[in-house]
């Protein structure tokens, strides 16, 4: 983090160390880091939605995710799907 927003929940030193290693990273390695976080992300996500509508199909699961980035209005015009009603 810059020095006018410190991380509140990293030391100092371990933060210099997590910025040392993005500076060695090539932009390959780094954009390979963000897409195994983002493959995480939606694991999370698609975990969550499963636990709490378990009789999903996998249609629903999906919207459901995409639901998690669109607002209702955009999910009913656009999907046809209605992520409050169901």
């Amino acid at each position: 983090m810059s020095e006018d927003r410190p991380a509140t929940d990293t030391s100092p030193e371990a933060e210099e160390l997590q910025f040392a290693v993005w500076r060695q990273m090539t932009p390959a390695q780094k954009y390979a880091a963000f897409r195994r976080l983002q493959a995480m992300a939606d694991a999370f996500a698609t975990a969550g939605i499963r636990r709490r509508y378990p009789q999903a199909d996998e249609r629903e699961v999906l919207l459901r995710r995409i639901a998690l980035h669109l607002d209702r209005d955009t999910m009913v015009r656009c999907y046809g799907f209605d992520p409050q009603a169901q």
